[in-house]
């Protein structure tokens, strides 16, 4: 995979008017909604870039990404998982703003793939609600970095949790397999 600064220049190459967090944030949103097909990738035209295909070397790595996600997210509840932010940890402001906006496009793919999102109740509903307040995170310049630093670490953390959380909550449920008896 390209680092974040390097993807994000590729999709401004392509036209396609997202950071490498929102299209990550997205691609999530719809497989922690459950989509596992391709049609994942018509949503991704659609909404992402008026309905246009990608470059296919461009598709290429987002298919990789799509797929990396959907293993990490796999792998024993999601520990490995992580979002995809910018790299440089001394710019705190603009990985607040990464940050929220990979939470605005984690909601829009999970609202594609669940459609009665604003429907659901408990800890999901909560979950849901606390994501809505993520997206809405401001800060002043005039914040403490170092302060505002270490309360975006745990924000970071209590966002991918959700995104776990939210993964294992809407997979399609495998009916058990019965044994046969002979």
């Amino acid at each position: 995979m390209s680092s974040y600064s390097d993807f994000s220049q590729q999709l401004k190459t392509a036209g396609i008017a997202l950071s490498a967090a929102e299209l990550h944030g997205f691609l999530t949103g719809l497989i922690c909604g459950g989509i596992h097909d391709q049609s994942w990738q018509s949503l991704l035209f659609q909404f992402t870039n008026e309905n246009h295909a990608y470059p296919t070397a461009l598709l290429q790595e987002v298919t990789q990404i799509q797929q990396h996600i959907s293993k990490k997210l796999a792998d024993i509840d999601g520990f490995d998982f992580e979002l995809w932010l910018p790299e440089n940890e001394d710019d705190v402001f603009t990985r607040a703003d990464a940050l929220s906006e990979w939470t605005n496009h984690f909601l829009l793919g999970l609202g594609l793939a669940q459609p009665k999102l604003d429907k659901e109740k408990g800890d999901i509903g909560e979950a849901i609600d606390d994501l809505h307040d993520i997206c809405q995170l401001g800060y002043d310049e005039s914040d403490d970095k170092e302060e505002l630093s270490e309360a975006l670490e745990e924000i970071i953390e209590y966002v991918r949790t959700l995104a776990c959380l939210l993964f294992t909550h809407f997979q399609p449920q495998l009916p058990e397999q019965k044994p046969v008896l002979h």
